[in-house]
């Protein structure tokens, strides 16, 4: 079932008069089936001692996300939210596929642990990339145009709720301040210290990391199922539920990892599906995500053998 097909499920649902306990189930289903699709269940258990984190399976999720699509077949109350399940369990397969591909020999020699860090990062990132361009041709292969689920530019001119100025404007603004944020917040816990110089030889190269990682993210981790959402539970909350499954992505790894890390990342992410919806496009999530990815490539590609 593709998005259309799920507005028209709704639509029915609303002619018919469905009862307002239908809608709560809808709504409580999405959150409970997200949560069960996050990081969540791998948190309790890996913080309870029951668990390893490291032991955490993709293919749990698999299995979890089959078992909420075969509901919405079982149930009609949540057939609306079949492609949203379908999307979110196939982000986890395509995963897997890459992971193979990553571990062939031809990829080793491309981008494998003898290469320097730029190269390796290049190949990772390129991983994301080619993630999210399977997942843009699964949804084009059920029926969806690249507006559908936001593979555009955008109309940047659009005024961003609450702000009374033009995505054009606020979303620099706001990547202006949440890099400033995200900058000072890393210095203040560490002891670098790096220099303009230091930066200017990487900087074109961790640009395209930036930009590469700032894509794929943004495409397959919001656009992809938030596409097949919003329309369904209504924007607000499904920018606050993908947000905080993207969130939860980071509790372990990475530079922003924990609680606090879930919290900040949870937040910011919130801003980005709020552009992206607003403007229906990719370009100003994407512009207002790279910029802290540069920061952290910057500091990594300094750092790090």
């Amino acid at each position: 079932m593709n998005q259309l097909s799920s507005e028209n499920a709704v639509k029915e649902h609303e002619k018919a008069g469905t009862p307002t306990t239908s809608r709560t189930m809808l709504i409580l289903t999405v959150w409970l089936g997200t949560l069960l699709l996050s990081r969540f269940p791998q948190i309790i258990l890996s913080e309870m001692g029951i668990v390893a984190s490291s032991d955490w399976n993709l293919w749990w999720w698999i299995i979890a996300g089959a078992a909420l699509i075969a509901l919405t077949y079982l149930w009609t109350a949540v057939s609306p939210l079949r492609s949203y399940f379908l999307i979110m369990t196939m982000i986890y397969v395509v995963t897997i596929a890459i992971s193979f591909l990553q571990q062939s020999s031809i990829w080793i020699s491309w981008f494998g642990p003898e290469k320097t860090w730029l190269t390796r990062s290049f190949g990772d990132r390129l991983g994301i990339v080619l993630m999210a361009l399977a997942l843009a041709g699964i949804l084009a292969l059920l029926g969806q145009k690249r507006k559908d689920f936001f593979f555009t530019f955008g109309n940047v001119n659009v005024p961003a709720q609450g702000m009374r100025l033009p995505w054009k404007i606020a979303g620099p603004f706001i990547a202006l301040l949440l890099t400033a944020l995200f900058t000072y917040g890393i210095f203040a816990m560490s002891s670098l210290t790096i220099t303009i110089a230091d930066i200017l030889p990487v900087l074109p190269r961790v640009f395209v990391l930036a930009i590469m990682n700032a894509f794929g993210e943004e495409l397959a981790y919001r656009a992809a199922p938030l596409s097949q959402l919003w329309q369904i539970i209504g924007k607000r909350q499904a920018v606050w539920l993908m947000a905080l499954w993207f969130g939860l992505g980071h509790f372990y790894g990475g530079v922003s990892f924990g609680a606090v890390g879930v919290v900040w990342l949870t937040l910011v992410a919130v801003l980005f599906g709020k552009a992206m919806l607003e403007t229906k496009g990719l370009a100003v999530p994407v512009f207002m995500h790279l910029w802290g990815d540069a920061v952290l490539y910057i500091i990594l590609a300094l750092t790090s053998a």
